[in-house]
């Protein structure tokens, strides 16, 4: 048994979708989230600004003495994982190979897509995880990056009957829609929040995974294999923002499902 917390930490407020899939399967976990919205979105910046902030949001949340880290970030698991895990002593579930191998077991015909940030599209590393885990060799992958959907989830705007969600899943998707897959992956922990809008345009044919959803998933599964659990009575819960925590607050409850109050944490540069 380990009694220690579990961080979880996204560029904003879409690793709020792993936070919630964690409070489900772990509720005697103490769980810490961060969000930097301050820095927010990730998915535009230099490879070494990634990095850097990431350092940071570690860092932050091995201050306060997590046993394990989730990287609710597809952005940073695909550019600065390598490099977290040399730095910090910790179990790290990054949102990358849980995601894929899901992916890969679950398609029928083998066409992929990936929806992702600029940022992770071209670190490429979800398309060479799938291939990796390709054994057949029958995979065709088709990648876009889908940054204005960031934007549009951090503004509140989620829901197919707003105009604004709507427009920016036609206008980011329509390519994913002509490839035709049976599998989407939504590679972005903050597009998960936007599934009513995404599937009522795409239709009922792709299936969609939250790579929040499989990493919280994989990292409950390493914690029993460990022997890294807590037991004891429910945990406690505590959420912070790099940004301004009322705002923060309330967008997040509609996520979570929940009222929460955030408190404002600014980490120092790793």
């Amino acid at each position: 048994m380990d009694n220690r917390p579990i961080g979880v930490f996204d560029s904003g407020l879409g690793g709020l979708t792993a936070m919630r899939t964690l409070e489900r399967l772990l509720p005697e976990e103490n769980l810490i989230y961060f969000g930097d919205s301050r820095n927010a979105p990730y998915g535009t910046r230099t490879v070494e600004e990634i990095r850097a902030l990431g350092l940071a949001n570690a860092g932050f949340l091995a201050g306060q003495g997590v046993k394990a880290i989730l990287v609710a970030c597809g952005t940073v698991s695909s550019n600065a994982m390598e490099l977290l895990r040399a730095r910090f002593p910790l179990l790290f579930v990054s949102v990358l190979e849980a995601p894929c191998a899901e992916a890969v077991q679950s398609t029928r015909t083998g066409r992929v897509a990936v929806a992702a940030t600029e940022a992770t599209i071209k670190a490429g590393a979800f398309d060479r995880c799938l291939r990796e885990l390709d054994a057949s060799g029958r995979l065709t992958v088709f990648s876009k990056a889908c940054q204005s959907l960031v934007r549009a989830v951090e503004a509140g705007h989620t829901r197919p009957e707003d105009p604004e969600a709507a427009r920016a899943v036609a206008a980011e998707l329509a390519p994913i829609r002509d490839f035709a897959p049976d599998t989407l992956l939504l590679a972005c922990t903050h597009f998960p929040l936007m599934e009513d809008a995404i599937r009522a345009y795409l239709g009922d044919g792709p299936r969609l995974i939250s790579v929040g959803d499989a990493a919280a998933a994989a990292l409950s599964a390493q914690l029993r294999t460990l022997g890294l659990e807590r037991r004891g009575g429910p945990g406690w819960r505590r959420y912070c923002t790099s940004g301004e925590p009322e705002t923060f607050s309330r967008l997040a409850a509609g996520f979570l499902g929940h009222t929460i109050t955030a408190e404002r944490q600014v980490p120092q540069d790793g």
